[in-house]
């Protein structure tokens, strides 16, 4: 057990922590079950030494987490972090094809997950019940069960901080996914910023309303409450019922989600009209993974009660920047300012400094950077610059340091050599009453260097191509107009409800000609 002097430099450091301060506390909730951190720190022990027990400590072999946000989600993954078996979260409904490209990527692949999820790939393999692609099937709720024997034969090791611990894999919106590396003290670090930005403390009880395999969940949701000794609050499913049910019956005072998530919550609120406000104890609600809406915003607010502070950040970095809470109850301009320990640089191409006011390419230094993407040296090496991360992202900065993103350098659509910025464009589209969704992107014109711009729009009502095409004219420069627009029920989204413009693009159908 480290000294009472020493800073905790890992997950299982803040539960040891947490049991030498408050080991009645509670630390987790799911509905009516709890476990305090006198409890948790039991079972994470148990699930560390039967992992090790089962997974070959060979270097080579991974766990796969089909993560879940229940109780045993969140104890199989402290689990795997105190065993020092490298780890990858996982989406819980995972398709097989996508479990086998995890295991292209990664190597050995041992799966963690409900006993149904995991017996149905045994099946579809033909292996035995407990292996699948050379690796153990192990059920979450086998692993995570106690009591058990919470030290073995002997004391397990403890993990070093700084190695390699997470594969944590980027949500592919804009292109591939691939798997960042990142330690343990990464992510310790990135709870220290979020419980230092947003004043966290003991006596918060924050709910988890976004998935904890993804970074922003995992951090501001659990890492933050293991860093502060705060209670965390899962849902299981998510539902927006559950969430503003829980929100009021468990007294949360903060909010960890999405847009997405506050969108659907506000929706159900607004539906369920002279019912009390589900958000009476909360102080603050966190949004990150997509851009937040405004009026999504201002919806939730109004049916809710807090306002909801965006978050900017990324899988390699970290949290960048945050808006905070104002006395008037608004949102800062932007995405915020940079928080502690954050360095920005904005830069043309040429590598050099913007002025004042002026966009540039954003290069960010942070506390809880990633080290590299596995098994793509070339991306890799692209990502860094002078031990500068490249986010991709256009940037400015206000005169109050306030952070304004611009947009994607790569996401740019070049029309004749005119640069067009997907944003804007479907800033327009989405001005339109009748349109619910958007999303835009370039598409290379048949023996041509140029590109055209290329929409897919979710209608919210009926809608013609010409009414929108006027739409847009009324509004934008004649080259950032469409040349095509593709009227669509959905967009595919991550799990966080961000658009996969890659997706998209790749799946719309080859245009030869001009139809606009």
């Amino acid at each position: 057990m480290p000294s009472t002097t020493e800073s905790p430099a890992t997950l299982w450091e803040l539960i040891e922590r947490a049991v030498r301060l408050s080991p009645a506390a509670t630390a987790l909730r799911q509905g009516t079950r709890t476990l305090t951190f006198g409890e948790l720190a039991e079972r994470v022990r148990t699930a560390a030494h039967r992992l090790r027990a089962l997974v070959p400590a060979d270097g080579e072999s991974t766990v796969g987490l089909l993560f879940e946000n229940t109780v045993e989600g969140a104890v199989a993954f402290l689990g795997a972090l105190r065993a020092g078996v490298p780890l990858t979260p996982l989406e819980p409904d995972s398709a097989e094809a996508a479990l086998v490209g995890v295991h292209r990527d990664l190597g050995p692949l041992h799966l963690v997950g409900r006993q149904e999820k995991l017996r149905n790939l045994a099946g579809a393999a033909g292996a035995s019940p407990d292996r699948w692609q050379g690796g153990v099937l192990v059920d979450v709720h086998e692993l995570t069960a106690g009591p058990g024997a919470a030290d073995g034969p002997a004391p397990l090791p403890a993990p070093p901080p700084d190695a390699p611990a997470l594969y944590q894999y980027t949500s592919g919106s804009t292109g591939e996914p691939r798997a960042a590396v990142h330690s343990q003290r990464d992510l310790v670090h990135g709870g220290e910023i979020y419980a230092h930005t947003y004043a966290v403390t003991s006596a918060d009880r924050v709910l988890a309303a976004v998935p904890l395999l993804h970074s922003f969940g995992m951090v501001a949701a659990l890492a933050t409450a293991l860093y502060t000794r705060a209670e965390l609050v899962l849902l299981g499913r998510f539902t927006p019922a559950a969430m503003l049910r829980t929100m009021r019956e468990n007294a949360c005072t903060i909010v960890v989600g999405t847009p997405l998530a506050y969108d659907l919550a506000a929706r159900s609120a607004a539906s369920q009209r002279g019912a009390a406000l589900p958000g009476e104890t909360v102080r603050l609600c966190l949004s990150s993974g997509a851009a937040l809406p405004p009026e999504v915003a201002d919806r939730f607010a109004r049916h809710c009660g807090p306002a909801v502070q965006q978050v900017y950040g990324s899988t390699e970095a970290g949290v960048i920047a945050a808006q905070l809470p104002r006395p008037d109850g608004a949102a800062d301009a932007g995405v915020g300012k940079p928080v502690r320990g954050v360095r920005i640089r904005l830069v043309d191409e040429e590598d050099r400094p913007v002025p004042p006011g002026g966009t540039g390419a954003l290069l960010v230094r942070t506390p809880a950077m990633f080290t590299r993407y596995l098994g793509h040296p070339g991306p890799s090496e692209c990502a860094f610059r002078d031990g500068w991360y490249v986010t991709g992202d256009l940037a400015r900065l206000d005169g109050d340091g306030r952070l304004h993103l611009v947009g994607r350098k790569e996401s740019f659509v070049n029309v004749g050599g005119k640069k067009v910025n997907p944003l804007e464009v479907e800033a327009a589209l989405l001005a339109h009453p009748a349109v619910a969704e958007a999303v835009v992107w370039g598409e290379p014109v048949e023996g041509q260097s140029s590109e055209r711009v290329r929409a897919a729009v979710v209608p919210r009502a009926p809608l013609g191509a010409a009414a929108i095409t006027a739409h847009c004219r009324d509004r934008l420069l004649a080259h950032q107009v469409p040349a095509e627009i593709d009227f669509v029920a959905s967009l595919p989204k991550t799990s966080l409800g961000k658009i996969r413009r890659a997706a998209v693009a790749g799946a719309a159908p080859v245009r030869n000609r001009d139809e606009t």
